[in-house]
Protein backbone atom coordinates (compact mmCIF):
# COMPACT_ATOMS: atom_id res chain seq x y z
CA UNK A 1 0.00 0.00 0.00
CA UNK A 2 3.21 2.41 0.79
CA UNK A 3 3.66 2.29 -3.04
CA UNK A 4 0.04 2.55 -4.02
CA UNK A 5 -0.21 6.23 -1.62
CA UNK A 6 2.77 6.86 -2.89
CA UNK A 7 1.72 6.77 -6.37
CA UNK A 8 -1.47 8.08 -6.04
CA UNK A 9 0.08 11.29 -3.71
CA UNK A 10 1.94 12.03 -6.86
CA UNK A 11 -1.69 12.44 -8.45
CA UNK A 12 -3.23 13.86 -5.59
CA UNK A 13 -0.39 16.52 -5.78
CA UNK A 14 -1.18 16.88 -8.88
CA UNK A 15 -4.85 17.03 -8.02
CA UNK A 16 -4.34 19.19 -5.19
CA UNK A 17 -2.34 21.84 -7.15
CA UNK A 18 -5.06 22.29 -10.04
CA UNK A 19 -6.59 26.06 -9.87
CA UNK A 20 -4.07 28.13 -8.77
CA UNK A 21 -3.14 29.82 -11.92
CA UNK A 22 0.44 30.29 -10.95
CA UNK A 23 2.96 28.61 -13.41
CA UNK A 24 5.55 29.53 -10.85
CA UNK A 25 7.48 26.51 -9.32
CA UNK A 26 9.15 29.29 -6.78
CA UNK A 27 5.89 30.30 -5.32
CA UNK A 28 5.04 28.43 -2.55
CA UNK A 29 2.00 28.85 0.07
CA UNK A 30 2.58 30.22 3.59
CA UNK A 31 0.41 28.27 6.02
CA UNK A 32 -0.16 30.77 8.99
CA UNK A 33 0.07 28.99 12.68
CA UNK A 34 -4.29 29.30 13.15
CA UNK A 35 -4.69 27.65 9.70
CA UNK A 36 -1.86 25.07 10.94
CA UNK A 37 -3.87 24.37 14.28
CA UNK A 38 -7.15 24.20 12.39
CA UNK A 39 -5.73 21.60 9.72
CA UNK A 40 -4.23 19.36 12.67
CA UNK A 41 -7.57 19.42 14.54
CA UNK A 42 -9.17 18.15 11.01
CA UNK A 43 -6.31 15.76 11.02
CA UNK A 44 -6.95 14.49 14.17
CA UNK A 45 -10.94 14.08 13.67
CA UNK A 46 -9.53 11.59 10.47
CA UNK A 47 -7.44 10.18 13.00
CA UNK A 48 -9.95 8.94 15.46
CA UNK A 49 -11.96 7.70 12.15
CA UNK A 50 -8.75 5.65 11.33
CA UNK A 51 -8.35 4.17 14.66
CA UNK A 52 -12.23 3.07 14.68
CA UNK A 53 -11.86 1.83 10.47
CA UNK A 54 -8.87 -0.61 12.22
CA UNK A 55 -10.85 -2.09 15.52
CA UNK A 56 -13.82 -2.64 13.07
CA UNK A 57 -11.75 -4.47 10.42
CA UNK A 58 -9.99 -6.45 13.55
CA UNK A 59 -13.27 -7.24 14.74
CA UNK A 60 -14.66 -8.09 11.39
CA UNK A 61 -11.77 -10.13 10.33
CA UNK A 62 -12.16 -12.25 13.58
CA UNK A 63 -15.99 -13.33 12.18
CA UNK A 64 -15.03 -13.77 8.59
CA UNK A 65 -13.81 -16.97 6.73
CA UNK A 66 -11.91 -17.72 3.32
CA UNK A 67 -11.33 -15.16 0.76
CA UNK A 68 -13.25 -12.64 3.12
CA UNK A 69 -11.18 -12.72 6.10
CA UNK A 70 -8.39 -12.54 3.84
CA UNK A 71 -9.68 -9.10 2.56
CA UNK A 72 -10.61 -8.01 5.88
CA UNK A 73 -6.89 -8.35 6.45
CA UNK A 74 -5.09 -6.72 3.92
CA UNK A 75 -7.57 -4.33 4.05
CA UNK A 76 -6.93 -3.82 8.40
CA UNK A 77 -3.47 -3.07 7.13
CA UNK A 78 -4.17 -0.69 5.10
CA UNK A 79 -6.19 1.32 7.62
CA UNK A 80 -3.42 0.93 10.01
CA UNK A 81 -0.98 2.51 7.38
CA UNK A 82 -3.61 4.98 6.78
CA UNK A 83 -3.52 5.87 10.82
CA UNK A 84 0.50 6.44 10.42
CA UNK A 85 0.15 8.77 7.86
CA UNK A 86 -2.25 10.45 9.34
CA UNK A 87 -0.84 10.68 13.05
CA UNK A 88 2.78 11.60 11.08
CA UNK A 89 0.48 14.09 9.23
CA UNK A 90 -0.27 15.76 12.61
CA UNK A 91 3.36 15.18 13.54
CA UNK A 92 4.39 17.67 11.03
CA UNK A 93 2.00 20.27 11.61
CA UNK A 94 4.16 20.40 14.82
CA UNK A 95 0.52 19.17 16.56
CA UNK A 96 -0.15 16.19 19.08
CA UNK A 97 -2.41 13.39 17.91
CA UNK A 98 -5.00 13.01 20.33
CA UNK A 99 -5.04 10.18 22.44
CA UNK A 100 -6.86 6.95 21.97
CA UNK A 101 -10.03 6.76 23.06
CA UNK A 102 -10.88 3.16 25.09
CA UNK A 103 -12.33 0.31 22.26
CA UNK A 104 -15.76 0.20 23.65
CA UNK A 105 -16.60 3.90 23.06
CA UNK A 106 -16.14 2.69 19.25
CA UNK A 107 -17.79 -0.91 19.70
CA UNK A 108 -20.91 0.77 21.22
CA UNK A 109 -22.21 2.03 17.73
CA UNK A 110 -21.05 -1.03 16.13
CA UNK A 111 -23.95 -3.25 14.72
CA UNK A 112 -24.23 -6.76 15.84
CA UNK A 113 -22.13 -8.70 13.67
CA UNK A 114 -23.37 -12.09 12.82
CA UNK A 115 -23.12 -12.87 8.74
CA UNK A 116 -20.70 -12.78 6.69
CA UNK A 117 -22.73 -10.42 4.80
CA UNK A 118 -23.53 -8.38 7.81
CA UNK A 119 -19.80 -7.97 8.40
CA UNK A 120 -18.88 -6.99 4.71
CA UNK A 121 -22.26 -4.07 4.87
CA UNK A 122 -20.86 -2.81 7.69
CA UNK A 123 -16.77 -2.65 6.73
CA UNK A 124 -18.63 -1.36 3.38
CA UNK A 125 -20.63 1.57 6.13
CA UNK A 126 -16.90 2.32 7.88
CA UNK A 127 -15.43 2.93 4.32
CA UNK A 128 -18.12 5.31 3.24
CA UNK A 129 -17.76 6.90 6.23
CA UNK A 130 -14.16 7.71 5.58
CA UNK A 131 -15.03 8.61 2.00
CA UNK A 132 -17.07 11.04 2.97
CA UNK A 133 -14.83 12.77 5.83
CA UNK A 134 -12.23 12.24 3.75
CA UNK A 135 -14.22 14.45 0.92
CA UNK A 136 -15.27 17.02 3.14
CA UNK A 137 -11.87 17.94 4.91
CA UNK A 138 -10.29 18.43 1.45
CA UNK A 139 -12.47 21.99 1.50
CA UNK A 140 -10.85 22.89 4.95
CA UNK A 141 -7.18 21.90 5.03
CA UNK A 142 -4.58 24.65 3.74
CA UNK A 143 -1.52 22.67 3.74
CA UNK A 144 -0.58 21.63 0.01
CA UNK A 145 1.21 18.61 0.68
CA UNK A 146 -1.74 17.43 3.23
CA UNK A 147 -4.52 17.72 0.25
CA UNK A 148 -2.54 15.67 -1.52
CA UNK A 149 -2.04 12.94 1.43
CA UNK A 150 -5.57 12.99 1.84
CA UNK A 151 -6.51 12.73 -1.67
CA UNK A 152 -3.95 9.00 -1.17
CA UNK A 153 -5.97 8.02 1.09
CA UNK A 154 -9.50 9.05 -0.07
CA UNK A 155 -8.56 7.05 -3.62
CA UNK A 156 -7.56 4.33 -1.17
CA UNK A 157 -11.02 3.98 0.74
CA UNK A 158 -12.60 4.22 -2.44
CA UNK A 159 -10.88 0.92 -3.36
CA UNK A 160 -11.85 -0.54 -0.50
CA UNK A 161 -15.68 0.35 -1.10
CA UNK A 162 -15.20 -1.25 -4.62
CA UNK A 163 -13.55 -5.09 -3.30
CA UNK A 164 -16.34 -5.29 -0.78
CA UNK A 165 -19.04 -4.66 -3.36
CA UNK A 166 -17.18 -7.05 -5.03
CA UNK A 167 -17.45 -9.29 -2.30
CA UNK A 168 -20.89 -8.63 -1.82
CA UNK A 169 -21.36 -9.68 -5.52
CA UNK A 170 -23.13 -5.89 -5.76
CA UNK A 171 -21.44 -3.43 -8.34
CA UNK A 172 -18.38 -2.26 -8.04
CA UNK A 173 -18.86 1.36 -9.48
CA UNK A 174 -22.74 2.65 -9.76
CA UNK A 175 -24.11 2.86 -13.26
CA UNK A 176 -24.25 6.86 -12.61
CA UNK A 177 -20.96 6.93 -11.71
CA UNK A 178 -19.98 4.74 -15.65
CA UNK A 179 -21.99 6.62 -17.78
CA UNK A 180 -23.41 9.77 -15.81
CA UNK A 181 -26.92 8.60 -15.65
CA UNK A 182 -28.72 8.06 -12.55
CA UNK A 183 -29.01 4.48 -11.40
CA UNK A 184 -32.04 2.61 -12.28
Amino acid sequence: MLAAAGAGGGVAAALASCGGGNDNPEVTQTVSPEQSRSDAAVMNALLDLERMSVLAYTLGRDRLTGPARKLAAILRRHEVEHRHVVEQAIFDLHAHPVPPRPDSSYTSGFPPLGSETEVLRFLLDVENTQVSAYGDSLGSIVTPDLRATLLAILGAQAEHMSVILGHLHEPQASRAFVTGNAPT
